[in-house]
């Protein structure tokens, strides 16, 4: 989580510091803000899931 908070920190920089450019390049930085945060909450899905089913009883 370390990684998306600081990439969603550079994100959210490079985005206030090119306010004075086309709408296109603020759409771009906003969609791969919403991107990094999907991934990440796949990634904690996927580890939760991980997690499960390496300590599932059955597999005993």
């Amino acid at each position: 989580m370390d990684t998306e908070k600081w990439l969603l920190a550079e994100l959210t920089e490079l985005e206030n510091a090119t306010q004075n450019e086309p709408i296109t390049t603020s759409a771009l930085l906003q969609a791969t803000q919403q991107l990094v945060h999907a991934q990440a909450v796949r990634i904690e899905q996927a580890e939760a899931e991980l997690d499960g089913r390496i300590w599932s009883p059955s597999k005993w």
